[in-house]
C-alpha cells in the first residue's frame, strides 16, 4: 500500500516551476529521504502535500485521498516544520495540553504523558524558553505525534543541530520506523543514509532519481579499489603495466583503481606485492557514498 503517490505534481511561481511533473510512490512503514539543494523544492512539496498550496497540476494521494478534493488525510498527519515555534513560557507539558485541547485529542492526559516519554521529555519540568535546538526539535516531534497519525512529515529536521542534537533527533525517527511512515527531507546526506530505506533525489522541481539506497548504491558501483603500500611509486609502474585499470587516482598515500574485473584484480593485487617485495598496509573494495551519487547525479542533471 502507498501512502504517499504524486502524479505529475506540478506548482509554479509567477511563471517559474518550483516541481515540474513529480511522481513519487511511497510505500507504508518506510522512512523516505527527501534529498536536494536548497531551492529544489523540498519545502514547495510538503507544503502542497500538506495542503497549505494548491497544485498548480498534476495531483497527490495520501492515505488513498485525492488532496484535491478532501482534507480529511489531514486528522492523520504529523508534521514538524524546519523550524517549530512555540510559546516560551509554557513547560512541554503545557504546551501539550494546549495543542491536545485545539485539535480535540482522545484522553489527552494519558496521550500526552506517552509522547513525553517517546521524546526523552517526560521529566522536564522547565519553560521551553530555555531549551537548546535539539530539545525544542524534540518537542515539536511530540507536537508531530501527539494525535498518533499514521504519516510523519518531517521538514528538515536536524538543520542547525549541533552533533548531539542531531543524533537524539535521529535516533528518535529511526525508532518511529515499525509504526509509521516517515517523509523526511533534508540536505544532509550522512543523515538520510543513517536512517532512510528509500530516497528521493530533487533538483530544480524535478526528481532525478528515486529508489532504495541499496538499489541505488548498487547501480552506481565502479569497481573501485584503494590500495596503500609501503613504496606507492614502485607499485604504480606495475600495476598500470600490469592490471590495466580503467583510472588510476592517487591519495596521499593510498591509491584508487577503477578495474573491468575486480575478482582477478583482487587476486592479482597480493601476487604483485609479493614478487615486488613491498608491504601491503591496506585493500578495500569501495562502495560509492551518498555523496558520490548525489554529486554524480545532480550534476549530470
Amino acid at each position: 500500500m502507498s501512502i504517499i503517490t504524486t502524479e505529475r505534481l506540478c506548482k509554479y511561481f509567477k511563471g517559474k516551476k518550483a516541481l515540474d511533473n513529480l511522481n513519487l510512490e511511497i510505500p507504508k512503514g518506510i522512512i523516505f529521504g527527501y534529498l536536494g539543494p536548497n531551492g529544489a523544492g523540498k519545502t514547495t512539496t510538503i507544503r502542497v502535500l500538506l495542503n497549505l498550496a494548491k497544485p498548480t497540476g498534476g495531483t497527490a494521494y495520501i492515505l488513498g485521498e485525492d488532496i484535491r478534493k478532501s482534507r480529511n488525510y489531514l486528522r492523520k498527519v504529523g508534521f514538524l516544520p524546519d523550524v517549530p515555534n512555540f510559546y516560551n513560557f509554557f513547560t512541554a507539558r503545557e504546551f501539550l495540553s494546549f495543542i491536545a485541547d485545539i485539535t480535540d485529542i482522545e484522553n489527552p492526559k494519558k496521550r500526552i504523558e506517552e509522547t513525553l516519554e517517546l521524546v526523552g521529555l517526560r521529566n522536564e519540568k522547565s519553560r521551553i524558553g530555555t531549551y537548546s535546538r535539539g530539545m525544542k526539535q524534540r518537542l515539536g516531534l511530540a507536537q508531530a505525534l501527539l494525535s498518533d497519525p499514521e504519516l510523519l512529515i518531517l521538514d528538515e529536521p536536524t538543520s542547525s543541530l549541533d552533533p548531539q542534537g542531531r543524533k537524539e533527533v535521529l535516533d528518535l525517527i529511526y525508532s518511529l520506523k515499525s509504526t509509521k511512515t516517515v517523509f523526511f527531507s533534508t540536505h544532509i546526506l550522512s543523515d538520510v543514509e543513517r536512517i532512510c530505506d528509500r530516497i528521493g533525489i530533487l533538483k530544480e522541481g524535478r526528481l532525478l532519481l528515486e529508489d532504495s539506497i541499496e538499489n541505488i548504491k548498487k547501480r552506481y558501483w565502479k569497481r573501485r579499489i584503494l590500495i596503500e603500500v609501503d613504496d606507492l611509486e614502485k607499485f604504480l609502474e606495475r600495476i598500470k603495466e600490469s592490471l590495466k585499470p580503467n583510472s588510476v587516482e592517487v591519495k596521499n598515500s593510498s591509491v584508487v583503481i577503477e578495474v573491468l574485473d575486480i575478482q582477478y584484480t583482487l587476486k592479482e593485487i597480493p601476487k604483485i606485492v609479493v614478487q615486488d617485495g613491498l608491504l601491503l598496509e591496506k585493500l578495500e573494495i569501495l562502495e560509492p557514498s551518498l555523496e558520490d551519487i548525489f554529486l554524480e547525479v545532480t550534476s549530470g542533471a
